[in-house]
């Protein structure tokens, strides 16, 4: 028994505009496409997808576990295949509590205005780039909670966490216990992203994220980082699926322990194009706040 079946998926969004195969559209509800064809449901693998921001089909899931107590509590009980929870490796309870422990971090932090204040001074990012992204806090364990995607081309599931202090440096930094080591996704791959970009660390992906969306280009792009520091960027690229892709580009810290791990990258995937960037900022997540936030004001043209 797969937990999101097209009937319960149809309780919750009512009877789905057309059918394609096995695939299921709808309008979503949050974006309101008016070629309502944005949100899929795949009765076969048991995914919800929207298209347009995967954000959004993350929240319709989370809203029907909400209101749906049988569910969730079959839930706990079950395999479970959908956008963010088809991990093989993970057992079933634990998969429903990286869910469940994700949206709860994820709700204290865009309800708490002066951790929201904190992001935007320290890392430039939005109220929106937060939900987005599954960013959160702990308030009882005094931690940021990001979650780990591992990298895939069909899927886009939690295998974990990484836990930064109360002032977001990794003096303190901590992993939940038994998290995969690897690449991780920022945002799920679709077809129709074309270019991979692979960038250091999580708040690099965050804030390129956010930039991309800003002048409407994030559609294109896949981006990836290592889930446990840079040294280990050049082995998890073995799992990569090139082909899938148009183009490579390589955002690695302007430092003196990155730039060799760029060079050595670059020989091994000639392919990449090495993004240099012409200030002194360290890495773009340092780049977006001081030359690009601030020269623009926040506007992108």
């Amino acid at each position: 028994m797969e937990n999101f079946t097209l009937d319960i998926i149809t309780k919750h969004l009512g009877q789905p505009v057309r059918r394609k195969g096995n695939e299921y559209e709808w309008q979503c509800p949050i974006c309101k496409d008016t070629g309502m064809d944005n949100l899929k449901f795949n009765e076969q693998k048991g995914i919800l997808y929207c298209f347009a921001d995967e954000s959004h089909s993350r929240q319709i899931l989370s809203d029907i576990m909400r209101n749906d107590n049988k569910l969730n509590a079959e839930y706990k009980k079950q395999p479970v295949k959908s956008i963010v929870q088809p991990a093989k490796t993970l057992s079933k309870e634990r998969e429903y509590k990286f869910f469940e422990y994700m949206l709860k971090c994820n709700d204290e932090l865009l309800q708490d205005k002066k951790s929201l204040a904190y992001l935007m001074k320290q890392r430039g990012l939005t109220k929106e780039t937060t939900a987005f992204c599954g960013l959160g806090i702990d308030k009882v364990k005094r931690q940021w909670v990001i979650p780990t995607f591992a990298y895939s081309v069909s899927d886009c599931f939690i295998t974990g966490f990484e836990y930064r202090p109360p002032d977001l440096s990794k003096n303190g930094l901590k992993r939940e216990k038994d998290t995969p080591t690897g690449l991780a996704q920022i945002n799920c791959y679709t077809p129709n992203k074309k270019i991979l970009v692979v960038v250091e660390g999580y708040f690099d992906g965050y804030a390129l994220c956010q930039y991309l969306t800003e002048i409407g280009q994030v559609e294109n792009y896949h981006i990836v980082t290592p889930s446990n520091g840079v040294q280990g960027l050049l082995k998890q690229l073995s799992v990569v699926d090139f082909q899938k892709y148009k183009r490579f580009e390589l955002y690695i810290d302007n430092d003196e322990t990155s730039r060799p791990i760029a060079e050595k990258i670059l020989c091994r995937y000639p392919q990449f194009h090495n993004v240099r960037l012409d200030c002194t900022c360290k890495d773009f997540n340092e780049h977006y706040l001081k030359c690009i936030k601030q020269k623009t004001g926040g506007n992108h043209d």
